[in-house]
């Protein structure tokens, strides 16, 4: 058994090795071909076949290495999870549309619907099970949600051979764009949000470069959840009566610095993916009484897109009492005189259509950690609170 098992894998190794020359001779004679050779490269996890296969002006922007960070058609995954979604990926490659030196090649793809999974898995997943272990089990299974979608591969002809265009520095321009736009969502500015998406967008069809058609079906869809959640801010400022703050107090926390806890509960009846509050710092009474501060935060925020199961992708679900702390931003001497009043003012129901996971018991804050002998609570009312000034902090 010992002689064996490297006799073995020297033979696997000298098939997929001789795959991988046959899919690189087959590139370039016609688009499709060009195009079944990528594909059929990047399925092997041929990356070096993938990079050969570029065009010229693409190899002189991009080196070997840093291709492996961002291949096209790849899934957009951590290195843990990226053979593991691969593998799912299905490609079939279809019609060439050629213009000249150039052509466009429509690519069919099916893959896992990766918010959409990571969030059933979270939702539903049993107290003995962790979620890659379900993942990977459904990857087994081919029991996942499946997402399909046309893509494309664009190509110009170099030296007698169809070679694959990408151009990499327009689509890092996008990818931040889009990065901005996800942060503008968080933010609840869903105007600028949206016209964030709407110029990556129109930037993804300026050209005919590989991926451009996948990612724009993706922000698409990103964008309709990003407009849903706006057509939705009458109905969602009358909901947010329903988010009930309790146990309301502010204290120092453990690296001495004021900050402020409670415990928040979703008495109606729908799924919320962001909680934003804000703490409005007031000086004065009666008619003297003014704002002089605000400070935001978020406590909760959930992810549109994929984290590779890296955190609990959970919405803030009906009957559920979550734990919140965060620490405070105004000045300190804002924080001494003035007077801080908590309110919730704004939320996003949830867009997904996941399952929605059971209320799960409240669990306490961890970060910031309450010091010990910190001021009693202060009263609170449904979706806000006031509260004294802070102790001051011992030196």
């Amino acid at each position: 058994m010992k002689t064996t098992k490297p006799v073995a894998r020297t033979r696997s190794l000298a098939i997929v090795a001789l795959c991988a020359a046959l899919i690189a001779g087959c590139m370039g004679h016609t688009p499709q071909r060009a195009a079944e050779g990528y594909v059929g490269a990047l399925k092997l996890y041929n990356y070096p076949a993938c990079y050969e296969a570029l065009s010229h002006q693409d190899q002189v922007d991009v080196t070997m290495e840093q291709f492996l960070t961002e291949i096209p058609l790849a899934p957009d995954v951590s290195r843990d999870w990226f053979k593991t979604i691969l593998h799912a990926v299905d490609f079939q490659v279809g019609d060439a549309k050629v213009e000249g030196d150039k052509a466009n090649v429509v690519v069919h793809v099916t893959r896992p619907d990766l918010p959409l999974w990571e969030r059933t898995i979270d939702a539903t997943i049993g107290p003995n099970d962790t979620p890659d272990a379900v993942a990977q089990k459904q990857i087994n299974d081919n029991s996942y949600p499946k997402l399909n979608y046309d893509d494309n591969i664009a190509l110009v002809q170099q030296g007698g051979e169809w070679r694959v265009f990408v151009d990499f520095p327009a689509k890092d321009k996008i990818e931040k764009i889009h990065k901005d736009a996800i942060a503008a969502y968080h933010q609840h500015d869903y105007d600028k949000a949206i016209t964030l998406y709407q110029q990556a967008i129109a930037e993804l069809g300026k050209e005919q470069a590989t991926g451009n058609d996948g990612m724009k079906f993706i922000y698409n869809r990103e964008l309709a959840d990003v407009q849903n959640a706006k057509n939705q801010i009458p109905e969602a400022q009358a909901y947010i009566p329903k988010i009930v703050l309790s146990n309301v107090d502010m204290k120092m926390s453990q690296s001495r610095v004021p900050a402020i806890f409670g415990n928040m509960t979703n008495t109606g009846d729908k799924a919320i993916d962001e909680v934003q509050f804000t703490v409005t710092y007031w000086e004065g009474k009666g008619k003297k009484k003014k704002q002089v501060f605000t400070e935001v935060h978020v406590p909760v925020a959930t992810p549109l897109e994929f984290t590779d199961f890296a955190r609990p992708v959970l919405p803030f679900v009906p009957g559920e009492t979550r734990s919140f702390g965060f620490k405070l931003t105004a000045p300190p001497d804002i924080q001494q005189k003035a007077t801080p009043d908590l309110n919730v003012t704004s939320i996003v129901f949830t867009q997904s259509s996941a399952p929605l996971p059971k209320p799960p018991s409240p669990t306490p804050t961890e970060t910031p950690t309450p010091a010990a002998g910190a001021s009693p609570a202060a009263a609170a009312a449904p979706s806000q609170a006031s509260l004294p000034p802070p102790p001051p902090a011992k030196k």
